[in-house]
């Protein structure tokens, strides 16, 4: 609700943690990091100032660098819950949500 956690997300932060969803399509192919959201987008947002990104998405810190998965295909992503505010210094990517030592297979 707003800008605040349940207190079952809260009792979650910082344990590791899965959640399933569908790859948003990437910024660029070579990173090692996406944002995992609810339902299927066929469009980044950051590349199609028409497109806005969903209220409920996660960003995925990946462990290591893995292949890219078509943007309508379920994934199960597991990883550290980390919440609260945060900007990426790399990227400039601000996040309230995010999995970190991430890794995902296809559901």
């Amino acid at each position: 609700r707003g800008m605040e956690f349940s207190e079952k997300a809260q009792a979650l932060d910082g344990q590791r943690v899965q959640i399933r969803g569908f790859m948003a399509p990437p910024i660029k192919p070579d990173a090692q990091f996406f944002v995992l959201t609810k339902m299927p987008m066929a469009v980044c947002p950051f590349c199609d100032n028409e497109a806005d990104w969903p209220r409920d998405i996660v960003l995925v810190q990946l462990r290591e660098r893995q292949d890219w998965v078509i943007f309508n295909r379920a994934i199960v992503t597991e990883g550290v819950l980390e919440l609260g505010t945060k900007v990426d210094e790399e990227t400039g990517f601000v996040s309230r949500v995010r999995l970190t030592d991430a890794v995902y297979e296809t559901a």
